[in-house]
């Protein structure tokens, strides 16, 4: 799988928050589907993945927002491979605005066994090369920062809007979670401008996820659990309008 893949799409009113502009959660599935688009071209699309038993998913993810791409605009989604590091795939991704970078973002891929519900892999599909000679405009996801406040805690149950072709919540989907834990009033003021998620184990179905949010001035982290299992752990910045 070389070089790299393009897709445009303009933005619509179902696509855009209270303030006209594209929710992170619907850049992160553009995103997706463009990388998927891109597989599906070299033989490691759903179809095939379906065939091996397996499954693409995320494990971390990061975003960077200098420009929120707003109703009516024409987005160019750019994505490309680099080559795997032991059983993780990188991939990387911008969106483009008159042909302009508007969002970065980098994550890192795994391929799940559906039967056993654990990292499996790597499967190539007889792909030798997974590599595009661009630079990537993200470091890889590193560590998230550390917030000293208390924390404020709810539960959330997945729900069906919640899931996703894999039976479980949809990684983009916890940026819906993060944001709904901020009053209107919060998002008229501020906008998120960057986002970096650890995926560490599947929600499903119907499963209450105690949430825990601890809030900082600009940065603030939302850890998720389930049975005292780390779900998932997310920190955003903010910035003012």
């Amino acid at each position: 799988m070389n070089g790299f893949w393009e897709q445009t799409r303009v933005i619509g009113a179902g696509d855009v928050d209270v303030n006209g502009e594209w929710r992170l959660s619907g850049m992160i599935g553009a995103m997706q589907e463009a990388g998927e688009a891109h597989c599906e071209e070299n033989g490691l699309g759903v179809r095939a993945m379906r065939g091996q038993n397996l499954a693409w998913v995320v494990t971390r993810a990061h975003l960077r927002v200098e420009y929120a791409p707003r109703m009516a605009e024409t987005v160019t989604v750019r994505t490309w491979p680099k080559p795997p590091k032991h059983a993780f795939f990188p991939r990387y991704y911008q969106l483009l605005v008159d042909g302009r970078p508007a969002v970065s973002a980098s994550m890192l891929y795994a391929q799940l066994d559906l039967s056993s519900r654990r990292m499996a892999g790597p499967w190539l599909g007889g792909n030798g090369e997974l590599t595009c000679e661009l630079p990537p405009p993200l470091p890889l996801p590193g560590t998230l920062p550390v917030v000293d406040a208390p924390a404020e805690t709810v539960t959330r149950v997945a729900r069906y809007s919640d899931l996703d072709i894999n039976g479980h919540v949809n990684n983009a989907r916890y940026v819906d979670w993060f944001c709904d834990c901020f009053p209107m009033e919060h998002h008229r003021a501020w906008r998120l401008c960057d986002a970096l998620i650890h995926y560490d184990r599947e929600i499903l179905p119907d499963e209450p996820v105690a949430l825990a949010l601890r809030r900082g001035d600009a940065v603030s982290v939302l850890k998720g659990s389930y049975g005292g299992q780390s779900c998932f752990a997310m920190s955003g910045a903010w910035e003012k309008r």
